[in-house]
């Protein structure tokens, strides 16, 4: 059954390219029905009640229960990549249930710049597509002191480093109790430099290993946050 997400200022109707997508690209019609999420979690079964040429009206069925939301939330801090590896991580973090996502700019970042409204409808849609019953947030490109400063609103907070060779992520995991959020930071393409670690270990983070290889800024939010997951889903 087709998933659609609706504003909650249109709920329950559909409108604009959302609307084209139902009738002219699934070709759904009237009494057809669908699954139609708010954003904040709550899905809903509905049916198409009327369409019209921008708007597509429907009529609420039943409510149903979500359970395809993680327990533990998890913010990602992706320092910004080059090219077009930051619509891979979106993609694919939230497809993995990722609940936040911080562009971040740090002292070794080449990309300076990000296109917001592209990387929300890349949120949008792999959710959409993923069964998620909200849409990650994405927020503003934000500076690595501003992010740092987040800390203590977070249960646990994680810094990937590959200079780190005592604590890995699997022992740091098994000694935590279940959090309800956790902030991970990952660095660019030439990694955090020493003063950007210090500076977050001095503000609380724990630094961790994700093993014996070095991996790329695309993979290792999708690495930290498929082990998070296994471990407290």
């Amino acid at each position: 059954m087709p998933r659609i997400f609706v504003p909650i200022d249109n709920f329950p109707n559909i409108h604009g390219s959302d609307a084209h997508y139902v009738k002219d690209v699934l070709r759904c019609g009237v009494e057809d029905e669908i699954t139609i999420l708010d954003g904040s979690g709550k899905v809903f079964r509905a049916k198409i009640a009327e369409i019209g040429k921008d708007i597509v009206k429907c009529q609420i069925i039943e409510e149903i229960i979500n359970d395809t939301e993680p327990h533990t939330k998890i913010t990602l801090a992706q320092a910004l990549p080059k090219s077009k590896k930051m619509d891979l991580i979106v993609e694919k973090c939230t497809e993995l249930g990722v609940s936040k996502i911080i562009p971040m700019l740090t002292e070794r970042c080449i990309s300076r710049d990000i296109n917001l409204e592209r990387i929300n409808k890349i949120a949008k849609s792999s959710a959409q597509q993923s069964g998620r019953a909200i849409i990650p947030e994405i927020s503003p490109l934000t500076n690595f002191q501003e992010v740092i400063k987040l800390k203590n609103t977070y249960d646990l907070a994680l810094i990937p480093w590959e200079l780190e060779k005592k604590t890995t992520l699997k022992d740091l995991l098994k000694k935590s109790k279940q959090p309800k959020n956790i902030l991970v930071l990952i660095g660019p393409e030439g990694g955090f430099s020493q003063t950007e670690i210090k500076l977050g270990t001095n503000a609380g983070f724990f630094t961790v290993s994700l093993g014996n290889r070095i991996l790329r800024t695309e993979t290792a939010g999708i690495s930290i946050l498929s082990s998070i997951l296994y471990e407290f889903e």
